[in-house]
C-alpha cells in the first residue's frame, strides 16, 4: 500500500468523523453513553490525524523533522491505549454499570500509563525509535505496547461475553457491541507484521462509523418536536434495561405530567405550548447527565424516564431534583407561565410487564397531582 493511498484513506475517515463529532455536537443529549461516544469519535480522529502527520514526516530530510517523527509517535502510540480505555468505559455504561469518577480513574490509569511511556520512549527508545534516516523503528518494549492495547479491547470482550452469559445474548446492545467490536482487534492483528500498516485505526474508524449509522436507524423512533425517544422505544428498552436490573441497583420508571399545558395553550397559543415540552424535554435530559437512562415524550404533556437507582431514598431525591429544577427554571427565566411538573415513580419487580410498571409509576403520579390539587 502506497504512502499516498494511506494518507487518502486516513483523510477520508477523518473526515466523515468530523461530521459525525459535528452531529453528536448538536445533540442535546448529556448522557454518559453519549458523552464516551463522543469521546471515542475525536479520540480516533486525533489518531488519524497523527497518522497522516507520520506519513508526511516519516523519512523526510528537513530541520526538525526527527524530532516531529519523535512526538507524532510517542502521541500516536500512546493514543492506542488510551483509546481502548476510552471504548472500555463506553462498554461498561452499554452494559449498564455505574460510571463513577473512581471507576473512570482505573480504566483510564493503563491508558495514561502507556502515554507517559511512550513519551518517555522519546529520549529512552524503549517502544520505539527514530533512526538517522528519519524512519520509525520498534523499540525493544513494543511487545508491552502491543498488549497493554490489545488487553484494553480483549476485557471489554470478556465483559460482553460475560453479560451474554448471564443476561442472555438477544439484547440490542450486546449485539452491537459484539458485532462491532471484532472490526478493530482483526485490524490491530493484521497490522502486526506490518509496521505502518493503516490497520488499527481504519478499522476502528469503520467500527465507529457502523456504531453511529446502527443509532441513527433508531431515529426514526424519536419525537420530532422534542427529539427525545417516543414510546414506540419503550419495549425494546424494557428488555434491556429489565436484564440489567439487579438487588443493589434497581430499575426505576417515573411517569411525568407537565402541568396546565392545556392552560398555557388556551392563552398563549400552541407555539408557546410546544416551547414549554421543549424546554421540559431539556431539563430532563439534564437530569440523567451522565446516567444510564432513556427520557421518552410518552404522549402529549405526558414523559416517562427510565433509570437506576441503588435504593428508594435515590429514586424519591431525583424526583425533588426534577421538580425543582422545574421550578428554578420558572423562577430564573421569568416565563408568562408556570412551568412546573408531577412525577409518579415506580420500581421494577422481576417478571414484572411494562404495562404495570408504567400503570404504577401513573397511579403514583396521579396521587401526587390530587396531594397538589388538594394543597391549593
Amino acid at each position: 500500500m502506497t504512502r499516498a493511498i494511506h494518507i487518502e484513506i486516513d483523510a477520508l475517515f477523518l473526515l466523515i468523523l468530523l461530521v459525525i463529532g459535528h452531529q453528536i455536537d448538536r445533540s442535546v443529549s448529556k448522557q454518559m453513553n453519549r458523552i464516551l461516544f463522543r469521546m471515542t469519535v475525536y479520540g480516533i480522529i486525533w489518531t488519524l490525524f497523527l497518522d497522516i502527520l507520520w506519513m508526511l514526516v516519516e523519512g523526510e530530510q528537513f530541520p526538525g523533522a526527527i524530532a516531529i517523527n519523535k512526538v507524532v509517535n510517542a502521541l500516536f502510540l500512546g493514543a492506542g491505549v488510551l483509546m481502548g480505555s476510552v471504548w472500555y468505559l463506553y462498554v461498561l455504561d452499554a452494559l449498564g454499570y455505574r460510571i463513577r469518577k473512581r471507576l473512570v480513574w482505573i480504566v483510564l490509569f493503563p491508558g495514561l500509563f502507556f502515554l507517559v511511556l511512550n513519551l518517555l520512549s522519546i529520549h529512552t527508545g524503549w517502544t520505539f525509535t527514530i533512526n538517522e534516516q528519519n524512519v520509525y523503528v520498534r523499540g525493544p518494549l513494543f511487545w508491552l505496547q502491543t498488549i497493554g492495547a490489545l488487553l484494553m479491547l480483549f476485557i471489554s470482550l470478556i465483559h460482553i461475553l460475560i453479560r451474554m452469559m448471564r443476561k442472555g445474548g438477544n439484547t440490542r446492545e450486546v449485539r452491537k457491541l459484539l458485532r462491532f467490536y471484532i472490526v478493530p482487534v482483526i485490524g490491530t492483528l493484521a497490522a502486526l507484521p506490518y509496521s505502518g500498516m493503516p490497520g488499527t485505526w481504519t478499522c476502528a474508524a469503520v467500527s465507529i462509523i457502523l456504531i453511529y449509522m446502527d443509532d441513527q436507524d433508531g431515529e426514526i423512533l424519536r419525537d420530532s418536536l422534542t427529539g427525545l425517544n417516543n414510546r414506540k422505544t419503550l419495549e425494546s428498552t424494557f428488555a434491556d434495561y429489565s436484564r440489567l436490573a439487579a438487588p443493589q441497583r434497581s430499575l426505576y420508571l417515573f411517569m411525568m405530567d407537565l402541568n396546565k399545558v392545556k392552560e398555557i395553550n388556551d392563552q398563549f397559543g400552541h407555539s408557546t405550548g410546544d416551547d414549554a415540552l421543549i424546554i421540559a424535554a431539556r431539563l430532563l435530559l439534564k437530569s440523567v447527565t451522565g446516567m444510564k437512562a432513556i427520557v421518552a415524550r410518552y404522549g402529549g404533556d405526558e414523559f416517562l424516564v427510565m433509570t437506576f437507582f441503588e435504593s428508594d431514598e435515590e429514586a424519591l431525591a431525583y424526583k425533588t431534583r426534577v421538580r425543582e429544577s422545574f421550578v428554578q427554571y420558572d423562577r430564573e427565566n421569568a416565563l408568562p407561565y408556570e412551568l412546573s411538573i408531577s412525577v409518579g415513580c415506580s420500581r421494577y419487580r422481576p417478571g414484572q410487564k411494562l404495562a404495570e410498571l408504567i400503570k404504577a409509576a401513573d397511579d403514583d403520579l396521579y396521587q401526587e397531582k390530587r396531594s397538589r390539587i388538594a394543597s391549593r
